[in-house]
């Protein structure tokens, strides 16, 4: 079954359930693969096949994940999995403004702890290179603060989707290339003391002019009496 280019989760709840970490990465790995069986994806996460079988049957609950077929390994007859779409987008309708936040911020934890572990399995192999060295470098990371308008954002989104499809366009292995993890994030900063909150509102209003202030009277000395 040829897969459709993006598939939309419109419920928080589902969102919620496949970007769960392993999850998430039985996700990206079936992207990489293609139709393939547990064992394949087991072997490419260095987990136990064991472990995964569970996880496969919430994402397959959830339609983003089916089943293609079977295929024969030695004796045993293995089912094979493919997704349903070479992307995944949230598309959320209506639910809550609550529940769409807490999905975002699901999302956002996830990406975190999965770079967090490759960080750490990383560097406990010494594998962490940086730039300016003279081996050739293995890992990025830095982070900034900025003031965006509306149309910086715009802007930075393009970027963004640039990025996406060069790194899709990555996604079969050669002789030549090593996996790497590229995690991606952006929020606003909200500021709960000792300085002003920014929101989404102030964010997407222009601010209104200042008006001029009026200039005061000058005071007037009474004399003093004698």
């Amino acid at each position: 079954m040829p897969r459709k280019s993006v598939h939309f989760v419109t419920d928080p709840a589902v969102w919620k359930t496949l970007i769960a970490p392993v999850r998430a990465e039985i996700i990206e790995t079936l992207r990489m693969l293609g139709p393939c069986g547990i064992a394949d994806v087991a072997r490419q996460l260095d987990r136990p096949a064991d472990s995964l079988y569970r996880h496969f049957e919430k994402i397959v609950a959830t339609g983003v994940v089916v089943e293609t077929g079977t295929r024969s390994t030695g004796r045993r007859v293995e089912r094979v999995y493919d997704l349903v779409a070479d992307d995944l987008g949230a598309r959320f309708k209506g639910a809550s403004n609550r529940a769409v936040n807490d999905a975002y911020l699901t999302t956002a934890k996830t990406v975190l702890k999965m770079s967090a572990r490759t960080f750490r399995d990383a560097a406990a192999s010494g594998e962490l290179v940086g730039l300016g060295l003279d081996k050739p470098s293995t890992m990025r990371a830095f982070f900034e603060h900025v003031w965006l308008t509306p149309a910086d954002f715009d802007e930075l989104n393009a970027i963004f989707r640039r990025l996406n499809a060069f790194l899709n366009s990555k996604k079969t292995r050669t002789a030549q290339t090593r996996l790497q993890l590229v995690s991606v994030l952006t929020a606003p900063i909200v500021r709960r003391r000792g300085a002003k909150r920014q929101t989404s509102a102030h964010f997407s209003r222009p601010a209104k002019p200042t008006q001029p202030s009026k200039p005061r009277p000058a005071a007037i000395s009474k004399p003093k009496k004698p």
